[in-house]
């Protein structure tokens, strides 16, 4: 079991369409990865312009799957300009 916390830093004026691109996404990724457990995209409470992903997955294959899914290729393109910067992310192992 894997997890990956991705940060998205958005550029002022964006919010709007990121949050709906990122909502879109989420979707996808519910209907089409069967092997994605968590994918859930989360505003911070304290206001700040960004997107932080919380993602889970079954094994490393189902990550490198979604990568290069045509709905992840798709989302990359959309939110592109709304970007202020490239994301970050952490990916995490499970313990035991």
């Amino acid at each position: 079991m894997i997890a990956l916390v991705a940060v998205l830093k958005i550029k002022p004026g964006m919010e709007e369409m990121a949050e709906e691109a990122c909502l879109e996404m989420a979707a996808a990724v519910r209907e089409n990865e069967k092997d994605c457990l968590l994918y859930e995209p989360y505003l911070p409470a304290d206001g700040s312009s960004k997107v932080y992903f919380l993602e889970k997955y079954t094994t490393h294959e189902a990550l490198e799957l979604h990568r290069k899914s045509d709905h992840y290729l798709a989302f990359r393109q959309k939110i592109g300009p709304a970007l202020d910067g490239p994301p970050e992310s952490v990916l995490l192992e499970a313990m035991g």
